[in-house]
């Protein structure tokens, strides 16, 4: 049976499918073999979810895999409490019952407060969050401002450039923001607001390691690789502090775009407790990695 994986475009999970089609190796057999051959393990190799056909699967057990998992887990046990929470208010409060000689009854509890890891009371939204304001007023003018915040919208209750910011998770990162932000101005009406935004990221980065300028506009991944790192910073610190993990390991993301330097990494164990996951983390991680998306976890003995 072939191993689940999880679709990152429409969040199903699903055994793979192959790509191309047998009508086409049959064909190619016909014709001659070693061309049938050739496209079989073309096949093999250019797997697609059975539901959406997107190549953007990874697999289930994966790190990522069930990151995502469960952050749209929590999304949704949130919104079903929220769902919850609005039918009752919307149902009439019956009048108490006063017994005799006794007190009233006690008004009924207010829902508990909503809890955020990041709750900051400020006005100009992610930009004064992460420091950018001197950034973003002197780059962009009014019509890209207003093109730049409608293309933003509002995500996860933030808005780009005005009001408070709140993040249930305090893992948050300018380089995730930024490359979040980039990816949002891909489409081609927002190209001269995707490239101020693409120089800053670029700034962002360098001052975490040196940038390749030529890998930086045409290799897949390359800005991914700094998006990640604060991710992965956080997962190294927590299999140090927690005492439960005495191994781990990293999981690299086997496909086309896939380097060997993940793929001898992947899956070989590491002792945490003598620091030999910190030292193969600094040596993995010292420089980006074409095509690396690596992600580390622990696992008992």
């Amino acid at each position: 049976m072939a191993q689940q994986v999880y679709c990152n475009n429409c969040g199903s999970t699903t055994n793979p499918k192959v790509a191309g089609s047998i009508i086409i190796t049959l064909i190619l057999i016909w014709f001659a073999v070693i061309p049938a051959i050739i496209y079989e393990i073309w096949r093999a190799k250019n797997k697609r979810c059975r539901q959406c056909g997107s190549p953007a699967i990874m697999p289930l057990h994966s790190p990522l895999a069930q990151q995502t998992i469960q952050r749209q887990q929590d999304r949704q046990n949130y919104e079903n409490l929220m769902r919850e929470m609005n039918e009752l208010k919307s149902q009439p409060i019956p009048a108490p019952v006063i017994e005799p000689n006794l007190p009233p009854s006690l008004p009924p509890e207010l829902p508990p407060v909503e809890v955020f890891a990041i709750d900051k009371n400020i006005n100009g939204g992610l930009i004064e969050f992460f420091g950018l304001q001197r950034w973003y007023q002197a780059t962009f003018n009014d019509e890209q401002k207003h093109r730049l915040e409608e293309r933003f919208g509002t995500v996860s209750g933030n808005k780009l450039a005005s009001g408070p910011v709140r993040f249930k998770f305090p893992n948050v990162d300018i380089l995730q923001f930024l490359y979040d932000l980039e990816e949002k101005l891909k489409p081609q009406e927002f190209s001269d607001v995707y490239k101020l935004v693409d120089e800053q990221f670029k700034i962002e980065a360098g001052k975490f390691c040196k940038i390749v300028g030529n890998r930086w506009d045409n290799e897949k991944y390359y800005k991914s690789w700094f998006a990640l790192m604060k991710y992965r910073i956080d997962a190294l610190n927590k299999l140090k502090d927690d005492n439960y993990f005495r191994q781990g390991q990293f999981d690299a993301i086997d496909d086309n775009f896939a380097t060997q330097p993940c793929l001898d990494i992947s899956g070989k164990g590491f002792n945490i407790l003598n620091g030999d996951l910190d030292r193969a983390f600094d040596q993995h991680f010292f420089e980006p990695t074409k095509g690396c998306r690596c992600t580390v976890r622990g696992y008992r003995d």
